[in-house]
């Protein structure tokens, strides 16, 4: 699709009660061994933002998250300029850093330009994926269909694909197309899907997998076109009555 099951509760913004919740985080996700404090700070923020736990436009005070961190504002400052070069934070005038907020229009575009790489991935992927791998992706849409949280839905079904596009064996594609995920895929969190509007994005899933495994890469890249753009109306509405 890709998107979520259902909204997910808002956190407060960092400058009005988010610290707490990002002290939180932190001690969640411990530092990786040698890694550099911007980057364990950028990953804070940006799994804050692509959770949907911070949302678009929330203020992202450098201060205040440097206390709430126990880091001092350099590797604050060099995160969120990190994740300003992800799409992920923007600067405003008079504001300072805020989470992005993408209107309708860019939000289509995200999603043609996801159109072009990822009916390129599948189309590539349906000649060469062992069937080892279409048995893993039938088990995430049994899974995905089972489980009532929106978050594990909406692991299962990046998971889905991700291996259906056999990303494993292509990281720089795999770059592209999460970098576009992580733009849009947090609005999912937010506005959620209706059950109606979730049970036919798994019939959607079931046809693309059915595609894969008959090796029509042309008919499994029309079937994911036409996936990506109804998500992408869906989103776009849902934004549209919130504005």
């Amino acid at each position: 699709m890709t998107g979520r099951a259902s909204p997910a509760p808002r956190a407060p913004a960092p400058g009005a009660g988010h610290g707490l919740h990002l002290e939180r985080l932190g001690r969640q996700r411990p530092a990786v061994p040698r890694q550099a404090s911007h980057e364990w700070v950028a990953d804070v923020l940006r799994q804050a933002i692509t959770s949907g736990q911070l949302r678009a436009n929330d203020p992202l005070p450098q201060q205040e998250i440097a206390a709430r961190l126990h880091v001092s504002h350099i590797p604050v400052r060099e995160a969120l300029r990190q994740l300003q070069s992800e799409g992920l934070v923007t600067y405003q005038p008079n504001r300072g850093a805020a989470v992005t907020a993408h209107t309708p229009g860019e939000i289509r575009e995200i999603y043609e330009i996801r159109v072009i790489l990822e009916t390129a991935a599948i189309r590539d992927a349906a000649a060469r994926l062992p069937a080892g791998a279409l048995g893993r992706a039938e088990r995430l849409l049994d899974e995905a269909e089972r489980t009532r949280d929106p978050i594990a839905w909406g692991a299962h079904d990046l998971d889905f694909h991700r291996l259906l596009y056999g990303l494993e064996e292509r990281p720089r594609l795999r770059e592209l197309i999460d970098g576009l995920l992580a733009r849009v895929d947090r609005y999912w969190l937010v506005h959620g899907l209706s059950p109606r509007d979730r049970k036919a994005f798994e019939a959607d899933h079931r046809q693309l997998l059915a595609a894969v495994r008959a090796r029509d890469g042309e008919r499994a890249a029309r079937l994911l076109a036409q996936h990506l753009g109804g998500a992408a109306e869906k989103l776009c509405l849902a934004l549209g009555r919130q504005a």
